[in-house]
C-alpha cells in the first residue's frame, strides 16, 4: 500500500511539473518589458474584450513571460503566461490574446564560435541580412512556427529580421543555450 501511495504521489508531482513548465521548447517565448508603465492587457480575441490585466511588479527581479502559439496582425495568441522568478505564478490564459508590443527576447553570442544571424524569411535557407555580434535586447513583432521576427536599433538604423529558435532567450538576465 505504501508503494502505491508513493507511486501516486510521484505521478502527481510529475504531472504538476509538466503543467508549470518553465522552459517551453514548442513555442516562441518572450518576456514583457519590465520597465514599461503600461499594464499587460489580456483579450478574449483579436480586438476583443479585455479579460485580464497584469501590472508590472515593483520587484526588480520579477517579469512576465509568455509562450506564443501564433501571431496575427500585431497580436500574439498565448499558450501560457507566467510571472517569474520571484512570486512565481502560472496564469490560465491559454488561447487568449495580447497586443504584440513591449515583448522582448535577448540574443547572446555566448562564445566566440557562436554566430547569430537574422534572415529575411523564417528559414535558414533564406538570405542572411544581419549578424549580431554582442548581447542584444530585441522586440518581438511576429512569429512563424519557432521563428521570431524581431526589430532593434543599430545607431539610427532599424534592423528587422527573423531569428532562429536556438538564439532566442525569454529571460532578461541570462543566456539560454539551446541545441539545434
Amino acid at each position: 500500500m505504501k508503494g502505491i501511495i508513493f507511486l501516486l504521489f510521484c505521478s502527481l508531482n510529475l504531472f504538476g511539473q509538466d503543467i508549470d513548465k518553465l522552459h517551453n521548447l514548442d513555442f516562441v517565448e518572450s518576456y514583457y518589458d519590465s520597465e514599461t508603465d503600461k499594464p499587460l492587457y489580456i483579450y478574449d480575441r483579436v480586438n476583443g474584450e479585455i479579460v485580464g490585466t497584469l501590472k508590472n511588479s515593483d520587484a526588480i527581479s520579477s517579469w512576465y513571460k509568455i509562450a506564443i502559439i501564433e501571431s496575427e496582425y500585431g497580436w500574439f495568441k498565448i499558450k501560457n503566461i507566467q510571472r517569474l522568478p520571484n512570486a512565481y505564478k502560472n496564469y490560465d490564459y491559454e488561447n487568449h490574446w495580447v497586443k504584440a508590443s513591449e515583448f522582448l527576447i535577448n540574443v547572446d553570442t555566448y562564445d566566440e564560435n557562436h554566430r547569430v544571424y537574422l534572415y529575411d524569411e523564417p528559414t535558414k535557407t533564406s538570405n542572411k541580412i544581419h549578424k549580431i555580434d554582442n548581447f542584444q535586447q530585441v522586440n518581438v513583432i511576429e512569429t512563424n512556427d519557432l521563428w521570431a521576427k524581431i526589430s532593434f536599433m543599430v545607431g539610427k538604423k532599424k534592423v528587422i529580421g527573423w531569428l532562429s529558435f536556438k538564439d532566442q532567450c525569454a529571460y532578461p538576465w541570462t543566456t539560454c543555450f539551446k541545441n539545434e
